[in-house]
């Protein structure tokens, strides 16, 4: 049996760890990774996930996964303990979250917009990329004006729109300066506004001081922008083939395998090879 004690791994779900395509949630992760990811368990690793899915979106994969550490959500904006089945950090938005998506969509009239609370996920703004969103993540919703939604402990807003374009909405968010709530591209059409100094970087360092990993080797995965932070912090940074350039430029380690074949097998296939060595 590999020994993996002393390592953590937390992977992204969406394109690092989860199959495109697939009905169901298991079909979504593949034998290869399940396998992997329950030998490095056995040898005593740690294994965790940071998503930028909420809760409600994540947990149809815990009972797959067994994550043996508490997971990171909302794109670090919580973090809750599956086994406990408790939230053991939370963070919310600002309210002015609300003047500022009000403007994007003055700005963006093609923008779709969908809030996420603790409780409740609503979809102000139902264009093509927004239900092709919401379609991904098989969540139900209601449909609401910014005004209907309740106020407070909003978890993040999400646009959504043609890829081609969401460059131009970053760029606008960006030149606004606002300083009440972060901004970062999540996907190819996905754009989120959260809490300010919200990321899952910052939620793996809160992490590792909760459980007091001072002295493990914390290694990471993901393929997007915002997992950029989150491979900054990590001892050992990872990304699967099918990452963005400018993730597989932060990588310590780039997989040949992409999420729909075994990128997470191969990254703890290289954490056992690093031991050995």
């Amino acid at each position: 049996m590999p020994d993996f004690s002393g390592i953590v791994l937390a992977t992204d779900l969406d394109r690092t760890l989860l199959r495109q395509g697939g009905d169901t949630a298991r079909s979504k992760i593949s034998d290869v990774d399940l396998e992997a990811i329950e030998r490095f368990k056995a040898g005593g690793g740690i294994f965790t996930i940071a998503t930028g899915r909420i809760r409600q979106a994540a947990e149809q994969f815990f009972d797959i996964l067994r994550p043996n550490a508490p997971v990171i959500l909302n794109n670090g904006g919580a973090i809750f303990d599956t086994e406990k089945n408790e939230t053991i950090y939370a963070d919310y938005l600002d309210d002015a979250a609300m003047y500022y998506t009000k403007a994007l969509m003055e700005r963006f009239p093609d923008m779709g917009v969908e809030v996420n609370l603790d409780d409740g996920i609503y979809a102000v703004r139902l264009t093509e990329w927004e239900r092709r969103h919401l379609s991904l993540t098989r969540l139900n919703f209601e449909e609401r004006s910014l005004d209907e939604i309740p106020p407070g402990k909003w978890c993040k807003v999400l646009y959504s729109m043609e890829g081609g374009r969401l460059s131009q909405l970053a760029d606008f968010a960006v030149s606004e300066s606002w300083d009440k709530a972060d901004f970062v591209t999540s996907g190819e059409f996905l754009f989120e506004c959260l809490p300010k100094g919200c990321s899952k970087g910052a939620a793996l360092k809160r992490l590792s001081v909760i459980v007091k990993w001072d002295t493990f080797t914390v290694a990471a995965a993901g393929d997007y922008d915002n997992d950029l932070e989150m491979l900054e912090f990590a001892d050992v940074a990872i990304a699967p083939a099918n990452a963005r350039d400018i993730v597989k430029n932060a990588a310590d380690y780039v997989t040949t395998a992409t999420c729909n074949d075994g990128a997470i097998a191969e990254a703890i296939e290289y954490l056992e090879k690093r031991r050995k060595v």
